[in-house]
C-alpha cells in the first residue's frame, strides 16, 4: 500500500525552458512529501531539438507519439496515468486531452500556463481544471478576465533559479560581451542579432556574441553569421558549465516573439547579466524595470541597438543595473522560495479539488450509434 500521494508531472522531451522550469522546481521541492513521476512528451513530427539532459529511469519515462488521433495517443497515454490519490501537472492539450477522456478520480488538475499560447487550453479544459498557475502577470490578468468565475483557482506564482554568490568584475572599458541563451529558432528571434550586429557596427560600437545552447536552426545560423569574426557559439553540458559562462556575459539578449518568464533570463540576472529584451508580453515589465534593463517593441532591431550602444557607452549605468539585476533575483526568484510556494499548493489538493461532472459530449460521441443516446441527445437539446 503507497504511503505518500504521487505527484504526476507532464514535461515535454525538447530543449527548452519548460523542461527546465520543471526540473528546477523538482530538485529544490521542500520535502518529500509526495512521490514524483515525471512523463516526458515526445512529439516526433516536430522539427525540433531533444533534451539530451533527462536522465530516465523508472519515475522519470519518454512517451513518443506523432501525427494519430488524439483518441488514440490518449488510449496509450492513460495507461501510464495512476488511480492514486495526488496532483497532476498538466502542460499541454495531450495530457489534458486524455484527462477529459479518462477522468482520475483522486487525482487533482493543475494547469501551468507558461505563455500566452497556451491561455486557451485553461478555457477549453476549464470543465477539469482544478487549479491554473502562470508565472507572468499578463497572462494571469488574462486567465482572470477569460474565467471570471474561477479568480480563487488561478495563481500567480513567479518560479526562480539558484541564487548566486558571485562578485562581478564589471566591465568598465573593454568591449560588450553580449549572450543569446534560447532554443535556436525562428520564434526566439535568433535572425534579428545579426541585423542588431549590423547597426552596432554603423555606429562603430563593438561587441563581442556568445551563441548559446542549441536548436533546429543552429547549423542555418552558424552559416548565416560565418563571415563574421564576433560570433562565438557554445553548448555548455552542465548548469554550471553554464553560469560559468554567463559570469563573464555583460549583457543578455533576447530578442523573442513569444515567452512567458524565460528561465535563461533569470540565470543570466543571477549573475548581472543586464537584458535587453523584446516586448514578448506586458509581463515581462514587472520582471526588467528600469534599473534592470531594457524592454523595446517587438521587431524593433534600431532599438535594441540604441540600449545596447547606450551600455556600451555609459559603463556605470551598466554597473548599476548589473548590481540590481542579481539583487532582484535574490530578492523575488530564489528557486527554493519559490519551489515552497508551488509545492505549499500542490499539498493542498485534496481541498483544492472540485468535483467532477460527466462530459456528456464525449459519451455522446463515443455511444452515438445506441438509438436510446440519440433519443436522450434529442431530447436534451430540445
Amino acid at each position: 500500500m503507497q504511503s505518500k500521494p504521487e505527484l504526476l508531472v507532464f514535461s515535454i522531451y525538447l530543449m527548452g525552458g519548460g523542461a527546465s522550469f520543471h526540473r528546477n522546481m523538482i530538485s529544490n521541492r521542500p520535502d518529500d512529501f509526495f512521490d514524483i513521476k515525471c512523463i516526458y512528451l515526445n512529439p516526433l513530427h516536430w522539427n525540433a531539438k531533444r533534451s539530451d539532459d533527462v536522465v530516465l529511469d523508472i519515475n522519470n519515462i519518454v512517451f513518443d507519439f506523432s501525427e494519430e488521433p488524439i483518441n488514440d495517443v490518449s488510449s496509450r497515454l492513460e495507461k501510464l496515468i495512476s488511480e492514486r490519490a495526488g496532483v497532476v501537472i498538466t502542460n499541454f492539450d495531450t495530457e489534458l486531452a486524455t484527462l477529459n477522456t479518462y477522468n482520475r478520480k483522486k487525482k487533482a488538475v493543475f494547469f501551468i500556463c507558461q505563455d500566452d499560447a497556451y491561455i486557451y487550453l485553461a478555457k477549453k479544459y476549464n470543465h477539469i481544471i482544478d487549479v491554473i498557475i502562470t508565472h507572468n502577470i499578463a497572462v494571469y490578468e488574462e486567465i482572470c478576465n477569460l474565467l471570471p468565475n474561477r479568480k480563487k483557482d488561478i495563481h500567480f506564482i513567479q518560479h526562480g533559479v539558484t541564487v548566486q554568490n558571485f562578485d562581478r568584475n564589471h566591465n568598465l572599458e573593454n568591449k560588450l560581451r553580449l549572450v543569446f541563451l534560447a532554443r535556436h529558432v525562428k520564434l526566439k528571434g535568433i535572425y534579428d542579432l545579426p541585423k542588431i550586429d549590423d547597426e552596432l557596427r554603423k555606429r562603430n560600437i563593438d561587441v563581442e556574441w556568445f551563441i548559446l545552447g542549441d536548436g533546429e536552426e543552429k547549423q542555418n545560423f552558424i552559416n548565416e553569421v560565418k563571415t563574421r569574426d564576433n560570433f562565438n557559439f557554445l553548448v555548455p553540458r552542465t548548469t554550471e558549465d553554464l553560469i560559468a559562462v554567463l559570469k563573464t556575459i555583460d549583457v543578455y539578449v533576447l530578442p523573442s516573439s513569444l515567452d512567458g518568464l524565460p528561465v535563461s533570463l533569470l540565470e543570466s540576472m543571477s549573475v548581472g547579466c543586464v537584458p535587453v529584451v523584446y516586448n514578448f508580453s506586458e509581463g515581462i515589465k514587472k520582471v526588467i524595470t528600469s534599473d534592470i534593463g531594457f524592454v523595446v517593441e517587438k521587431g524593433d532591431v534600431m532599438a535594441m541597438a540604441d540600449k545596447i550602444e547606450f551600455l556600451a557607452k555609459n559603463r556605470i549605468e551598466l554597473k548599476n543595473r548589473s548590481i540590481s539585476c542579481s539583487a532582484k533575483i535574490s530578492q523575488e526568484f530564489d528557486v527554493k522560495k519559490q519551489s515552497g510556494h508551488y509545492f505549499s499548493l500542490y499539498k493542498n489538493y485534496r481541498k483544492l479539488k472540485k468535483n467532477r461532472f460527466i462530459n456528456l459530449k464525449y459519451l455522446v460521441k463515443k455511444y452515438f450509434n445506441y438509438r436510446l443516446v440519440r433519443m436522450t441527445y434529442d431530447f436534451i437539446k430540445k
